[in-house]
């Protein structure tokens, strides 16, 4: 009896092993599809670190899409991962920035052209100072220069900081440049309401626009509703149809679009650009999923 409860064991077990790594690999359904995705905001900024200190020398506003997704295929672990593509302005992403030889001089450089710009955002605050002392009526034009002048100001302190940081650390003999992203997601509850999360800060080299980047929720779980995608090691055919999920951004209530393209052999989509986001999560027709939106290409 002992003997054969041992063999029932030892048979069971590897088929258990089979029947959940099936169960896994099995392909999302539609349902599941418009559960995995995700919006994505925040703010890209680009950042010189110097002697130990990180310096934001300008900021971009990133709104785009993600997907929730399994860090193994064949376990549930998702654990507030979201997987998107980074984003951000592509000025300092190619040519010699990406240097390391030469990004001290482009540093100083762009130093003093800060330094001249913030010359003439000082002359103008003088002039709207000026002009509020002055200006004897207080009317609609009167607000408005007002207003103007505020935010005027904010911009002007603002440069002054990051100019003045800057110069402290002249010469730059062994600065870096990086992207630091400071972003949260925000997904369907089920029930068409929108639900957000903040995420840990990000941090990557320059050079890494449009390509694959995981963000980590501040508490490291996923919501009830999402699904989280699973990139199985199945192959699949390319040049075929697929699909991809886009996330409508209404103010209060909020649905899936399924939008449908096709794969050429060198993975890229002619998805309409309307339609898919960068980030956008992308399936066969037979609902495994295969990557990520990134401009015109799907990424992995």
């Amino acid at each position: 009896m002992a003997c054969h409860w041992r063999l029932t064991s030892a048979m069971a077990l590897p088929v258990a092993a089979l029947l959940w790594i099936g169960i896994r690999a099995l392909p999302a359904s539609e349902d599941n599809m418009r559960a995995s995705v995700c919006l994505v905001d925040g703010q890209s900024k680009l950042c010189v670190i110097v002697k130990g200190d990180t310096i934001a020398v300008a900021s971009d506003s990133v709104h785009g899409q993600g997907v929730w997704i399994n860090q193994h295929w064949w376990w549930p672990s998702c654990a507030g991962r979201v997987l998107t593509t980074q984003q951000g302005n592509g000025r300092t992403d190619q040519g010699p920035w990406l240097i390391a030889d030469s990004l001290p001089r482009l540093i100083a450089a762009q130093t003093d052209s800060l330094g001249a710009l913030l010359q003439r955002k000082n002359t103008e605050r003088k002039e709207l100072q000026y002009y509020l002392r002055c200006h004897g009526v207080q009317d609609e034009g009167y607000q408005r220069i007002a207003r103007y002048a505020t935010k005027q100001a904010r911009e002007t302190d603002s440069l002054t900081t990051i100019y003045m940081a800057l110069k402290a650390h002249q010469p730059f003999k062994k600065a870096r440049l990086v992207r630091v992203g400071h972003y949260s997601v925000a997904w369907n509850d089920g029930d068409g309401l929108l639900q957000r999360a903040q995420c840990e800060p990000v941090i990557t080299p320059v050079g890494q626009l449009g390509k694959p980047v995981i963000l980590q929720t501040c508490d490291h779980t996923k919501p009830w509703a999402a699904y989280a995608v699973r990139n199985t090691p199945l192959k699949f055919t390319l040049s075929q149809k697929i699909f991809t999920v886009k996330m409508s951004t209404g103010d209060t209530l909020h649905h899936t679009l399924m939008v449908s393209g096709n794969l050429s052999a060198d993975r890229h989509h002619d998805f309409p650009r309307l339609f898919a986001p960068d980030g956008a999560p992308v399936f066969t027709n037979h609902g495994k999923f295969i990557g990520v939106v990134s401009k015109d290409q799907v990424s992995k």
